[in-house]
């Protein structure tokens, strides 16, 4: 079943995404950049919109771009999946930026070289890297790949191990970071220490990186809190000489859904973590 639902993204993927890959919705991501750069006082809570992404992230990212000034148009999408259901797809396809799409499954990178090829998108503009990131190779692949210095934007989403790729990476300087937390750890300091964890093996729960820990790692490598989704686990940083608000672990564990996911005090106390 699942070789059948690869193979029909793979030679569909752009009759599924057609609409999203139409002129009218180029002319909507950059009509969501322009009003928001008309209205200072616009919230980023409010930004929150979505043509490729879920739940909100593009319209979070049109915010930011609204406030940063001279931003590469290059991206690096660390556990970009199949690329298409991802941060940097409306940047690829309707803001005319080059990028490296890097994951470890060569078929869910197959379904997006297609999606490129065939929304006419070409290929040369892209980077399609099968490896599997850790912190020891993560600045020799990008600097491999050709990508060094300073960039657009940086997304890590590889379900587990994003606190210590973010840590050990600094090949790049990147304008904006999203980099996924575990939203379930509340907001105390949690680090799961470096290992070969994700949600298909071992105990799913026990991975990632809190709120907060993230927050200190930005601070540590020179960069704030300004943004999350709704659910908090996708968190927007931008470097700290931005003039743009920083925001608390507080606001970002605001949803009340998300809080009745944080988990009890007995399973903090049955793991080890790494207090960072």
């Amino acid at each position: 079943m699942q070789l059948l639902k690869t193979w029909i993204k793979r030679n569909f993927a752009s009759q599924l995404y057609r609409h999203k890959c139409k002129r009218e919705a180029g002319e909507l991501f950059r009509s969501w950049i322009h009003s928001f750069s008309i209205d200072p006082d616009f919230p980023v809570q409010a930004a929150s919109r979505d043509l490729f992404t879920y739940h909100g992230e593009d319209g979070i990212i049109a915010w930011l771009l609204s406030r940063l000034k001279d931003v590469p148009p290059v991206f690096a999408d660390i556990g970009s999946g199949d690329c298409i259901k991802s941060n940097c797809a409306s940047l690829a396809v309707h803001a005319g930026w080059t990028g490296y799409f890097i994951d470890s499954n060569d078929q869910q990178l197959e379904i997006g070289k297609s999606f490129y090829q065939k929304a006419g998108k070409g290929i040369s503009f892209f980077s399609f890297i099968n490896e599997k990131v850790t912190p020891f190779n993560v600045n020799d692949l990008l600097k491999k790949a050709g990508i060094s210095g300073k960039t657009g934007l940086l997304s890590i989403d590889i379900d587990g191990n994003d606190y210590w790729i973010w840590k050990a990476l600094d090949v790049i300087q990147p304008r904006i970071v999203v980099i996924e937390a575990k939203v379930e750890f509340g907001p105390g300091n949690y680090a799961v220490p470096y290992g070969d964890f994700n949600h298909h093996s071992g105990d799913a729960r026990y991975n990632g990186a809190s709120v907060d820990a993230f927050r200190r790692l930005g601070l540590e490598k020179g960069y704030k809190l300004v943004a999350a989704n709704k659910q908090g686990y996708n968190l927007f940083f931008v470097q700290e000489q931005e003039n743009i608000k920083t925001m608390s672990v507080e606001e970002v564990l605001s949803d009340p859904d998300t809080q009745q996911s944080f988990y009890k005090e007995d399973f903090f106390n049955s793991h080890r973590f790494v207090t960072v």
